[in-house]
């Protein structure tokens, strides 16, 4: 027997500390809720189970970054709603115009009608925002970098692969011009008896003339019309003020026709034997050779219209490629540079970015294209003649097929959009059912542990109590 160490209290002391701290660790989890409180607990499974929470706070912030696209792209759809039931309009007045019971005067006014449609659709391209961010006027389908000023892409189609598309210009696009002798001054200066009246007719825009109006006052009246119609007309100060008619656009589609009420009236205006030289369309080379520099290949084909170029070929590849006025000057008044290389540099960005997954680069890219009139080939419209009424309802079909392709491929990205957050809403589920499995305290089987370190608690302090009292049985040794 020992006074100086009391080992069997000892032992009992250590028992019932060991039981303390169990004791605590199941009070923390059942007040908690978790299994692991601290990286002691379970090394392996907190750094897991930590791994996981990170994966199921990005999950859950994907799932809202989802439901952003959506959002902004219902607002691009809805504006183009808008533009398309205005463009629906402006070709019902185009049919309108087209029937021949309506006067100029009326079609003057369907002309006003449309321009302010026009007018509010070019407003709308460039203003649409989400989050003070434009969508509508290309900002998110700029993935195309030009080597030229003056050549620019107006048309893409997601299906044309990054990389460097090159070609040359072979012949520059040339307006239609017809060239007519000078108005004649004497035929008009003569008695009100011999004096010519009548008609002309530009491009079917009726001009009338009465035998009191002087030279100058039927010129202005030809250009007039000749500028309703999208046409120039200019005198030849350097060839006896002889009357040229240009047409305001390029290209081979475009032609002039002036026709006179009577061939002495035709006479006296200089437009009996005129002169048509007709416009030319751009034509260009697609560099389709052997080599890593050029993306063209040897099945793509081009068709043009005026200063507009249209690059086809399989698998839905299609870009449109404008070369602007400014080009054409450049161009026209400095022949060595007719045949000049043109690259379009086209990236993989630019488009709008969704991060729809929890990891970098799981994101989805949405283009929304250019939604300006001049993108849609409708920034030039004429209601005023039969004829030109004809060519707006074209424009405005082709106008039309675009905007329905604008807002299939958004209806796709929403689509897309709703099945990633499904998708991703399963994997928050069954991240978080993993997570569960190693945090989670089921608490039945803790609270059994529970009474169980409180009654060892309670026994080890009984037993402690006793172990102390045994070195006073020593005592009775000294009595």
């Amino acid at each position: 027997m020992k006074v100086n160490h009391n080992i069997a209290a000892v032992l009992a002391n250590n028992r019932l500390q060991i039981t303390e701290g169990n004791l605590s660790d199941s009070i923390a989890r059942l007040s908690s809720g978790y299994k692991i409180n601290s990286a002691k607990d379970n090394p392996a499974g907190f750094a897991i189970a930590h791994r996981m929470q990170t994966q199921i706070r990005g999950l859950e912030r994907a799932s809202n970054n989802a439901l952003d696209g959506v959002s902004a792209i219902q607002t691009a759809e809805g504006a183009i709603n808008e533009i398309q039931e205005m463009v629906q309009r402006m070709r019902e007045l185009a049919v309108q115009s087209a029937n021949d019971t309506y006067t100029l005067q009326d079609r003057e006014a369907i002309q006003a009608e449309a321009e302010k449609l026009q007018e509010e659709i070019q407003r709308i391209s460039e203003q649409t925002e989400f989050n003070k961010k434009n969508l509508l006027d290309g900002t998110f389908d700029t993935r195309v970098f030009e080597d030229t000023d003056g050549v620019s892409v107006n048309v893409i189609s997601e299906d044309v692969a990054a990389g460097n598309y090159k070609f040359e210009v072979t012949q520059v696009p040339t307006q239609t011009t017809l060239t007519c002798g000078a108005i004649k001054d004497a035929m008009f200066s003569q008695s009100e008896a011999t004096a010519e009246e009548g008609y002309v007719c530009i491009n079917q825009m009726k001009v009338e003339f009465s035998t009191s109006e002087s030279p100058e006052e039927i010129y202005g009246k030809l250009r007039d019309a000749a500028e309703a119609v999208g046409v120039k007309l200019e005198k030849d100060v350097n060839n006896n003020n002889n009357l040229v008619f240009t047409s305001e656009e390029p290209g081979s589609a475009y032609n002039i026709e002036v026709i006179a009420s009577s061939t002495t009236l035709a006479t006296a205006l200089g437009i009996d034997n005129p002169t048509l030289s007709p416009g030319k369309d751009l034509e260009i080379k697609l560099d389709t050779s052997d080599n890593a520099s050029s993306r063209f290949t040897k099945t793509a084909s081009y068709s043009a219209k005026g200063n507009y170029v249209t690059i086809t070929d399989r698998g839905g590849f299609e870009m449109t490629v404008k070369i602007d006025d400014e080009v054409h000057k450049t161009l026209n008044s400095d022949k060595s540079i007719v045949g000049t290389k043109v690259t379009l540099d086209v990236k993989n960005y630019g488009a709008m970015s969704l991060q729809i997954g929890t990891n970098e680069n799981q994101t989805m890219e949405v283009k929304i294209p250019n939604m300006s009139l001049e993108n849609m080939g409708i920034d030039k419209l004429n209601y005023l003649t039969h004829e030109s009424a004809g060519e707006v309802i074209e424009k405005m079909d082709n106008a039309m097929a675009f905007i329905s392709n604008v807002r299939a491929r958004l209806g796709a990205y929403e689509n897309r959009l709703d099945y990633t957050m499904s998708s991703l809403e399963v994997a928050d589920l069954s991240m978080t059912e993993a997570y569960s499995r190693i945090m989670d305290t089921d608490m039945a089987e803790e609270m059994t542990k529970y009474t169980q370190y409180n009654v060892l608690q309670q026994a080890g302090v009984s037993v402690l109590a006793q172990a102390n009292d045994l070195p006073q049985t020593i005592l009775q040794l000294l009595q």
